[in-house]
């Protein structure tokens, strides 16, 4: 179980990276950066500010993780934050994962002809999940248990989010 925990721990740079670009939309001050990465591949959705800002606050994030890991409920669960640098790049890797993995799977949608903002069932959660094991790979290579408990746990988790943010009127749909 505290494998499980710990793994969740590891990630949340991946599931604060993965929200990050639906709050940054509501910046008006960063509206310039509101350009599509390419509308053709990935969708209007896809867009330069929410990669940068979803990178950027993974590597926030697990540089926060980086200066709490010696508290006391928080070091039983800290792993690959040995360094600063370390954290770094972790945060990056995890982060940037993230996106890649969602903005692959939304390039899939576009050749099965799902518009943007629609769902793919499952891969909608998945894909971010997906991204960040496979960037952090040259770090840490999650074991088979691992990968399965965060294919399993990452959807549910975004889909959680993701419900809040319709409810709260962050995001246009549920899903």
């Amino acid at each position: 179980m505290r494998e499980f925990i710990t793994l969740l721990y590891v990630f949340l740079p991946a599931f604060i990276a993965n929200s990050t670009p639906v709050l940054a939309q509501h910046a008006p001050i960063l509206k310039q950066w509101d350009t599509p990465v390419c509308a053709k591949w990935f969708g209007s959705h896809k867009t330069y500010r929410g990669f940068l800002f979803g990178v950027l606050f993974g590597v926030l994030v697990s540089v926060l993780q980086y200066s709490l890991r010696d508290v006391r409920f928080l070091s039983s669960i800290t792993m690959l934050h040995d360094t600063l640098q370390q954290s770094i790049l972790v945060g990056f890797l995890i982060g940037c994962g993230a996106l890649v993995g969602d903005a692959v799977e939304s390039l899939i949608k576009r050749r099965m002809h799902i518009a943007p903002g629609k769902a793919l069932p499952y891969w909608d959660g998945a894909d971010y999940m997906i991204g960040s094991i496979l960037f952090l790979i040259p770090v840490y290579t999650v074991p088979v248990p691992g990968i399965l408990f965060l294919l399993v746990i990452g959807p549910l988790l975004s889909l959680c989010a993701n419900s809040i943010s319709y409810f709260l009127g962050i995001k246009e749909v549920w899903y």
